[in-house]
């Protein structure tokens, strides 16, 4: 079962904010994954994402060519249990090499623990992803994007908050039937 929501980004900041709003609804072991043509705004929604997880956006960029950035805080006042944020770029992982690629950056093994894992190109993932994740699909509309969520597995009970905190930003969240 898969319940979805569209948002009309009209502007940088409303991506933006709209990844701040998912960041702030992720807990630990959660995938976001995104998909969309080349400039649609995926490593904007992570910078967004980065935000809403207390970390600084400006340091987020797009790990094409090492496949994954992980972003944590610096401040020494940290608590132990904050979330990391994990950044990868599946774009070159698509195929049977898949499995392996992810093998290698540790997909299966402690990445998820303290980590939100935001995923650009998830489509090409396929199975890979599991049952729990919320896809993230940007698309260009004139004059900005169409941002749909679609919630599966546990990402599914907070589909109605995440609506409510969109609603609450002014963003009118729209759902997809």
């Amino acid at each position: 079962m898969t319940v979805a929501l569209q948002v009309e980004s009209q502007t940088l900041e409303q991506t933006l904010a709209v990844g701040t709003i998912v960041a702030r609804r992720a807990v630990a072991g959660d995938i976001v994954g995104l998909s969309g043509e080349l400039g649609a705004g995926k490593t904007q929604f992570v910078r967004g994402m980065a935000e809403g997880m207390g970390l600084d956006p400006r340091v987020v960029s797009s790990p094409t060519f090492v496949l994954v950035h992980e972003y944590e805080r610096e401040a020494a006042d940290v608590p132990p249990d904050a979330l990391v944020l994990v950044h990868i770029d599946a774009y070159r992982l698509a195929g049977d090499d898949a499995a392996a690629g992810l093998e290698s950056i540790g997909w299966a093994d402690e990445l998820f623990e303290q980590a939100v894992v935001a995923v650009e190109w998830a489509d090409v993932l396929g199975e890979h992803l599991g049952d729990d994740w919320l896809a993230v699909r940007l698309e260009h509309s004139d004059p900005g994007r169409l941002i749909t969520l679609s919630a599966h597995g546990r990402w599914l009970p907070r589909i109605e908050l995440l609506q409510a905190d969109l609603i609450r930003a002014g963003l009118c969240p729209q759902p997809v039937t």
